[in-house]
C-alpha cells in the first residue's frame, strides 16, 4: 500500500511539474506578427466564380477579389500568395491555420465559425437560367433541378425554393454546364457572377433577388490583429481611386 501511495505521489508531482513548465513556456508569435515576419499573407480562394476569381487561358488566377487583395497586401507591406482550393474547404483551412485568410466571394454568414472583415462589396443571390427555359421566377421551379455551389449562401437560398430539387456541387462551373445542357433548369448565383454569364454566355437573370448580402474576407476567430490589418488595408483601398477602377475593370459597379 505504501509503495502504491509513493508511486501516486510521484505521478502527481510529475504532472504538476509538467503543467508548471507549460505555463512558463514563452508565448508563440501572434498570427499577424508571423505574417509580417514571413513577408507574405496566404489566401485561400476557389477560382471558379468570375468575376471574383477565375483562371485565365495561361492558368493564372485573376479576378476582382485577386486584384483587390493584391492592392490591400501592398498597403499591409506584404506579398500575397493565393492558394486555390474547393470553396467548401476554405473556412476549414482558415480555422486550422493552413492559410491566413480566405477570399472567394464570401457572403457574411453568422453560421460560418470565422471572423468577417468589413464588407468590400454588396450583392445578393439571384436566379440564372437560359432564355428558352420558360423559368420566370421561383414559382416555375417546383419539381425542377436547381444547381448551386456547395457550402455557399447560394445553396441556402436555393433550399428555400419550394419544391426545387437542389443539386449542390463542388465546382460552380459544373452548375453552369448543367444549366447549359438542360440537366438543371436554373442556377443560384451571386448577382455579380450571374451578370458575367449574362454578358458572355447569353444567359438571363429572372425574378427578384433571393437575398441581399455583403461580401467579406474570412479570418480565424481570435486573430484580432490580422482582422484589424485587413480592415485597415481595405479601408485605404476603398478610399482610393483604385477601388473604383477595379469595379469598372471587372464590370461589377
Amino acid at each position: 500500500m505504501k509503495k502504491q501511495t509513493k508511486t501516486l505521489l510521484l505521478l502527481c508531482l510529475s504532472l504538476t511539474l509538467a503543467v508548471s513548465l507549460i505555463g512558463c513556456a514563452p508565448s508563440t508569435e501572434d498570427a499577424w506578427q508571423k505574417i509580417k515576419n514571413a513577408g507574405v499573407i496566404t489566401v485561400g480562394t476557389s477560382p471558379d466564380y468570375p468575376p471574383f476569381e477565375t483562371v485565365d487561358d495561361d492558368g493564372k488566377i485573376i479576378g476582382f477579389d485577386i486584384d483587390l487583395l493584391t492592392a490591400m497586401a501592398a498597403e499591409m507591406g506584404v506579398d500575397v500568395e493565393f492558394k486555390p482550393m474547393n470553396f467548401d474547404t476554405i473556412v476549414t483551412a482558415v480555422q486550422s491555420g493552413q492559410i491566413d485568410i480566405g477570399m472567394s466571394g464570401f457572403s457574411v454568414d453568422p453560421e460560418r465559425d470565422v471572423e468577417f472583415s468589413d464588407s468590400y462589396y454588396s450583392g445578393g443571390q439571384v436566379l440564372l437560367t437560359t432564355a428558352d427555359s420558360g423559368v420566370t421566377g421561383v414559382k416555375d421551379l417546383d419539381g425542377k433541378t436547381v444547381a448551386v455551389q456547395m457550402a455557399t449562401t447560394g445553396e441556402k437560398a436555393a433550399k428555400t425554393i419550394l419544391g426545387a430539387n437542389v443539386k449542390a456541387l463542388d465546382d460552380f462551373a459544373v452548375a453552369i454546364l448543367m444549366l447549359k445542357n438542360g440537366t438543371a433548369k436554373a442556377v443560384v448565383a451571386d448577382q455579380a457572377v450571374a451578370k458575367q454569364y449574362v454578358h458572355h454566355d447569353g444567359l438571363v437573370i429572372v425574378g427578384e433577388p433571393l437575398t441581399v448580402e455583403e461580401n467579406a474576407i474570412v479570418v480565424k476567430k481570435g486573430n484580432t490583429e490580422v482582422l484589424e490589418a485587413v480592415n485597415e488595408a481595405l479601408a485605404k483601398v476603398k478610399a482610393s481611386e483604385k477601388y473604383e477602377e477595379l469595379l469598372e475593370k471587372w464590370a461589377i459597379k
